[in-house]
């Protein structure tokens, strides 16, 4: 197995590489067929000058293992963990369709679209915490929407059990960044616009850090628009300790049960956050069903009351 894009058209085990679809820290992701079974998949391998490292392999022995845990519609399933040359690379489910990150550059979008999205998403996310598995970088690029309208969580590779501890402040751990060892002090892991004031502090995580990361996955989806930004690294990442999202971006006809979840979510301190992401798809069912009356559009004029027409009159 050669590196980049000259693996573009080589053959190699049962497989024939035919375009690739993105690279990160974690490995390089390439569109393949698999020549036994006649079918399109997708192979995650490591890039050439880091996959003899011990902790490269153990972390995606990890992601392999953590994915053959998790069985569920809106996560991308695992075909395998294979080897050719004493190289490893996971057969992973190839989804078609659209990243959340590339439809949100086209701006926010319809509430009932919203509603769907994110009760799919919550869905997989409570699968996954289920099992005892946080995913530590949920963001809109590693959601994919089908052309069918399903959401698929991708990129595992961040993912570690873990044991739940929402009762306690927790102790600082500072984690990986992306790209690098296993679990090295010192250093941040995530994507920073999405992760949560702990991870930030690199403190210990629970599933309370993928909530955060959900609720600013959501508020972007009402917005248009990140929970937070700025011009570098640092700049975000106060901004994520220290600020708060700018409440006022969000549209005055956002049904008020989303708003008060994305608030939910977004609780700096997590013994006050969102406690579970089932609650999160009963939030999102109460405030959208019948009887609500949050509705999914824009609320239309309040009709005039009948004492005040028979004043009018």
């Amino acid at each position: 197995m050669s590196d980049s894009a000259s693996l573009i058209g080589e053959e190699f085990a049962h497989y024939r590489v035919i375009d690739k679809l993105g690279e990160g820290g974690m490995g390089a992701v390439y569109r393949a067929e698999d020549t036994r079974l006649g079918r399109e998949v997708a192979l995650k391998v490591l890039p050439e000058d880091l996959a003899r490292e011990p902790e490269r392999l153990a972390r995606l022995r990890r992601e392999a293992q953590i994915l053959a845990s998790l069985n569920h519609t809106n996560i991308a399933s695992i075909y395998g963990l294979e080897e050719l040359d004493g190289r490893l690379f996971l057969e992973l489910e190839l989804v078609e369709g659209e990243e959340l990150a590339e439809r949100l550059k086209r701006g926010s979008l319809a509430v009932d679209e919203i509603v769907d999205l994110a009760t799919q998403i919550a869905s997989g996310l409570e699968a996954a915490h289920g099992r005892g598995v946080i995913h530590r970088d949920l963001k809109p690029a590693n959601l994919m929407v089908t052309p069918e309208g399903v959401v698929k969580i991708l990129d595992f590779g961040l993912a570690k059990p873990y044991v739940d501890e929402s009762t306690s402040d927790g102790i600082s751990e500072l984690q990986t960044v992306t790209g690098g060892d296993i679990t090295r002090e010192g250093v941040i892991m995530g994507t920073a616009s999405y992760m949560s004031p702990e991870q930030a502090r690199g403190r210990k995580v629970d599933r309370r850090a993928d909530i955060w990361a959900y609720g600013c996955v959501l508020f972007e989806m009402v917005t248009g628009r990140r929970a937070f930004g700025g011009e570098t690294m640092t700049d975000v990442l106060v901004s994520v300790v220290t600020g708060e999202p700018d409440w006022s971006l969000l549209p005055p006809y956002t049904p008020p049960g989303v708003n008060r979840l994305i608030r939910r979510c977004l609780k700096r301190d997590p013994r006050n956050r969102l406690r579970d992401m089932g609650d999160a798809v009963i939030e999102l069912d109460e405030a959208t069903g019948p009887g609500s009356g949050d509705g999914l559009s824009m609320p239309e004029p309040a009709l005039p009351s009948r004492s005040l027409a028979l004043w009018a009159v």
